[in-house]
């Protein structure tokens, strides 16, 4: 999930995809898809069923390019507020890129809006309300992965389709090697030879989960996200998608510079940037964690105790969804995106700083490498993490945000920061059930019915 804050400056060759040397996984120590029959004796993994319950989506924070899609004469709002224009759409899932938004509905259909720079939107004209993307007539989409500038679709045939571009710290980075922006969607040819089962988005690069377990990476790796060194030089090589030296994945999630996959066997594995403890290693390095992590590094607080169901991660924080509806978060706390108190987190500086033997610095931002349940937030079935907040949806159908709040992106009615998960309310959602919810950088959406 990308999380770009405004106005950030943040068709593939058909060839077969390069399958590197498997570089060492370093190590230290229940199924998220279904899986489907057998191929030699080797179980595969399906394409995910798209979400069969409608609802109205509700947009709140700012708009100031589109995004929240109410057009131009309302940017901002405070509370949850409809989106009218798609209430007869029958919209089954939602999700935000830094600084837009794609809808899907029931019939695989997508709708856009907000900020169109380098393509994000996959179609022309009106970016700050909702249009239909064309060019999709006989693919029925079922997830969808946004980042700054780029968007992916997972069609449920398990091909992936892709429009945009991705950054670089100097500008655009590019779509391919042989093209700088896709304005409209094409099928991503570099994929074409496999089933794809998962698909995830940082701010500049991509993953995708094959149905035999395998993950590739592709975009922008200066920070190591893409598990693999990419040379200065030729960084456009990053936009070639490589396979990870990884097994029996089945499920991935991707921070703005940071990335997770996670195993059958429970186990999580992280890479890329890590400076505000975002990757949560600090135990595995003894509380000397690097400020990147270059390979697949296993994440050893979930266990088989700690069965993972669901990650996602911001710009420095992360989320962890455990099967049993509890929450836990690491990263950067500095405006409150872990929803934790500041009794907990002077506690958890404390336990840090005595465990590992680490002055830490006066200067360094607030973070905690530890995960740590959040607490009084249970029965949750569904995260959505933006660049610097987070939104919780509980099986009883509410919704709890924290996290930084300075654009409302909180639908609290206040610019405050949440310290801890506060319930979304507000006339318009009066009595309705929250589905899912998605958060960008400085907007959020849900879908209730």
């Amino acid at each position: 999930m990308s999380q770009r804050s405004k106005r950030s400056v943040s068709d593939l060759d058909n060839h077969d995809i390069p399958m590197p040397d498997a570089s060492p996984v370093k190590k230290t120590r229940g199924d998220r898809l279904q899986r489907m029959g057998t191929d030699g004796g080797k179980s595969r993994l399906e394409v995910p069923k798209k979400r069969t319950k409608t609802g109205q989506v509700y947009v709140f924070g700012n708009g100031d390019v589109g995004q929240l899609g109410l057009g131009d004469e309302m940017l901002e709002r405070k509370r949850p507020m409809p989106l009218k224009s798609l209430e007869d759409e029958e919209i089954v899932d939602i999700v935000a890129g830094g600084i837009h938004t794609i809808a899907i509905t029931k019939a695989g259909k997508l709708w856009s809006w907000g900020c169109n720079d380098q393509g994000a939107l996959g179609r022309e004209g009106e970016e700050m309300e909702p249009a239909l993307i064309e060019g999709l007539d006989d693919v029925n989409i079922v997830k969808l992965a946004c980042g700054d500038s780029i968007s992916i679709a997972l069609s449920a045939e398990g091909k992936v389709y892709s429009w945009g571009s991705f950054r670089a710290d100097d500008g655009i980075l590019g779509f391919s090697k042989d093209q700088k922006v896709q304005s409209k969607p094409v099928l991503f040819s570099a994929l074409e030879k496999f089933k794809v089962v998962d698909i995830a988005a940082g701010a500049d690069h991509a993953m995708a989960l094959t149905d035999e377990g395998h993950v590739y990476s592709w975009g922008d790796g200066k920070q190591f996200q893409l598990g693999r060194r990419i040379m200065e030089r030729r960084k456009t090589n990053g936009l070639v998608p490589e396979r990870l030296a990884l097994r029996n994945i089945v499920h991935i999630a991707s921070g703005s510079y940071h990335s997770f996959a996670l195993n059958d066997k429970n186990e999580l594995y992280v890479w890329g940037c890590n400076n505000f403890k975002q990757t949560g290693l600090s135990e595995e390095y003894g509380g000397r964690v690097p400020d990147v992590i270059e390979t697949p590094t296993q994440l050893e607080t979930f266990t088989n105790d700690l069965i993972v169901k669901r990650v996602d991660a911001g710009e420095h924080h992360s989320v962890v969804l455990l099967a049993n509806g509890n929450v836990y978060t690491f990263g950067r706390a500095d405006s409150s995106q872990l929803g934790l108190p500041d009794s907990l987190l002077d506690s958890l500086e404390k336990q840090e700083d005595d465990m590992y033997h680490v002055e830490r610095e006066s200067t360094h931002k607030r973070a905690i490498g530890l995960p740590t349940a959040v607490p009084n937030l249970s029965n949750v079935h569904h995260i959505a993490a933006g660049s610097n907040h987070t939104i919780a949806v509980t099986k009883d159908g509410k919704a709890y945000a924290w996290g930084f709040g300075e654009s409302y992106q909180l639908g609290s009615g206040s610019d405050e920061d949440e310290k801890v998960p506060h319930l979304i309310e507000g006339q318009k959602i009066e009595g309705k059930e929250i589905l899912v919810a998605a958060a960008g950088g400085q907007h959020s959406v849900i879908l209730a019915e």
